[in-house]
């Protein structure tokens, strides 16, 4: 068979180029043509075309939408701009790409090295010390072969400084390929000196998130029944590591036919369980624990609010008391400025805490029975119902002082869910299942001209009730109205929904499974994963420092989930 033409080559049109990374990435990711027509919401025949330089994408949120589902991290953004642009390659871009051999996978050292590539490689840019961006060629299969995984470099980029891939007797059970390849945005370093720290974590923030961070050891563990049994050879490392006060993630490692798997276990649940089997240090944890898109998105949401929220409790509590003057008001807007010295985590708190009293105290005068408007659209808004203290208690009040079910909509927009990983549509899903498991009907809408819509509750025609912290001008927006045109405007938005949900079931399991397959979840894996996680509950997992976060939401959410039924 002939080699691959090089996608550097004069020969080979710009359209034909793109579409040569686009299948490049795609086999390193190891997707089909139909997965990533399934991602993208695109027929199998589109992705071809793009593949084949028939037909490019045809506008820069397409491609954007190619970008976010390989991981490619901008890279084809910039690609497609380029050509747009009529250039046929970057600007400053050395003529000659960078390969990494299969006996050399530090590009460190490959990028002080000129060669040619031999057709096989996935070209990105990497911009050197003097501002010369050049475009390395990563050989996918002599990555592979090295055990270095195309993610880590290739794809997403993940690693700081870009041109630096841990090596194997750094990273000696692969956790740190594994972990970043899978979730964009998670910065792993070895620190030096350790004090025994593998390794220190910075877990992302995200629009309103400040992000978070953690330190790791990693141990070799194995698997019996449904237990992870870590084995820390170490005892004095091991203890060095958890007694420590600070947040802490034991991770065992298992190893099947090539096949790594890992497990978490939180320090401070660690520290209880270190026992002694034969000179040899062992920790028992649930298989349950182990770490995927549900695991993963509960760390990042819980240690993110938690770690905001306590490093402004003193501050946080004084301003609540401060404010509390505004609850003798039906209305009222307030600013961020009155609360200045406190984080973006901490102004969530104190407008969604305000809203739900609001909402609680204007409940039991309205004329009738209303429906209930949200603005959460993604994970990171939509924990705050799994995992601020406040939240599942106002549910289950809100429920008992209507006396019966009641119906709370969302709009959610399908490049919101596209744009969205996987860990935070788990989150939201979750959020749902919570309200739906207190006999919430949840409906959804991906009409765009509702997104503006502030949150709300509405006896219909009759009378409203304004409660809004979710992407607001201010910590929060809330009033009571009987004024025509808002209360027309309410009721339209809520009938509208409720005749054309999304998710129209008539059950609960029937409207989470539309939800579900909506936000491109598998149901059954879903169920599996929420049934394991909630016989064992979150708290092993992570461990909250703030008495404002509470992991009751969480679990009584997956409880719910693992109990449905699979085939309905």
């Amino acid at each position: 068979m002939g080699q691959r033409p090089n996608a550097l080559t004069p020969e080979r049109s710009p359209q034909h180029r793109l579409g040569y990374v686009i299948r490049e990435l795609r086999e390193a990711r190891g997707l089909s043509m139909r997965e990533l027509a399934a991602k993208t919401f695109v027929s199998h025949s589109k992705v071809q075309r793009w593949e084949n330089g028939d037909r490019p994408p045809k506008d820069l949120g397409e491609v954007e939408l190619i970008d976010q589902a390989l991981g490619a991290g901008g890279f084809l953004i910039e690609l497609w701009q380029e050509i747009d642009r009529g250039t046929s390659k970057p600007s400053h871009v050395s003529d000659t790409a960078l390969h990494v051999s299969d006996t050399s996978f530090d590009l460190a050292t490959a990028l002080s090295q000129t060669a040619t590539s031999d057709g096989e490689g996935i070209f990105v840019p990497r911009r050197l010390d003097d501002g010369t961006v050049v475009l390395v060629a990563l050989d996918r299969r002599a990555l592979l072969r090295a055990g270095v995984g195309v993610g880590a470099a290739a794809v997403a980029g993940f690693f700081a400084p870009a041109a630096a891939v841990i090596s194997s007797a750094e990273d000696p059970f692969g956790f740190a390929r594994s972990a970043t390849e899978n979730w964009s945005g998670l910065r792993l370093s070895r620190p030096v000196p350790d004090f025994g720290v593998d390794w220190q974590a910075l877990i992302p923030g995200g629009r309103s998130m400040l992000g978070s961070q953690m330190a790791l050891q990693v141990h070799p563990a194995r698997i019996e029944g449904s237990r992870v049994i870590v084995s820390i050879p170490d005892q004095r490392r091991a203890e060095e590591f958890l007694t420590r006060p600070h947040r802490g993630l034991l991770v065992g490692a298992v190893n099947t036919d090539g096949f790594s798997r890992f497990f978490a276990l939180d320090g401070r649940a660690a520290r209880s369980k270190l026992m002694s089997n034969g000179g040899v240090y062992e920790v028992v944890a649930p298989t349950a624990y182990e770490l995927d898109d549900l695991t993963y998105g509960i760390l990042w949401a819980v240690s993110n609010y938690d770690d905001a929220l306590q490093a402004d409790d003193q501050p946080l509590a004084e301003t609540r008391s401060d404010l509390k003057a505004y609850e003798r008001l039906s209305a009222s807007a307030v600013s961020r400025e009155a609360a200045p010295g406190l984080n973006t985590v901490a102004h969530m708190w104190l407008g969604s805490d305000f809203c739900a009293r609001h909402i609680l105290r204007a409940l039991p005068d309205l004329p009738a029975l209303p429906a209930f408007w949200t603005r959460e659209q993604r994970g990171e808004e939509a924990s705050a119902w799994l995992i601020f203290d406040h939240k599942y208690p106002y549910l289950r009040e809100t429920t008992k002082a209507l006396g019966s079910t009641s119906t709370r909509a969302f709009c959610v927009p399908e490049n919101v869910v596209r744009s969205s990983p996987r860990h935070e549509r788990i989150l939201l899903f979750l959020a749902v299942a919570l309200m739906e498991s207190l006999g919430i009907r949840a409906q959804f809408t991906a009409d765009l001209a509702y997104e503006a819509v502030e949150g709300f509750v509405v006896a219909p025609d009759k009378e409203a009730v304004i409660a809004n912290w979710v992407r607001g001008d201010g910590m929060w927006h809330v009033d009571v109205t009987a004024r025509s045109s808002v209360v027309r405007e309410f009721t339209i938005a809520a009938r509208d929904v409720d005749a054309d949900s999304l998710t129209a079931a008539p059950t609960a399991a029937g409207r989470l499974r539309a939800l579900a397959q909506y936000l491109d979840l598998p149901w059954s894996w879903l169920i599996q994963r929420c049934g394991q996680l909630a016989r064992y509950g979150s708290s092993g997992l992570i461990q909250s420092r703030s008495r404002l976060v509470s992991a009751a939401g969480i679990d009584a959410a997956c409880a719910y989930v693992g109990a449905l039924p699979v085939d309905h």
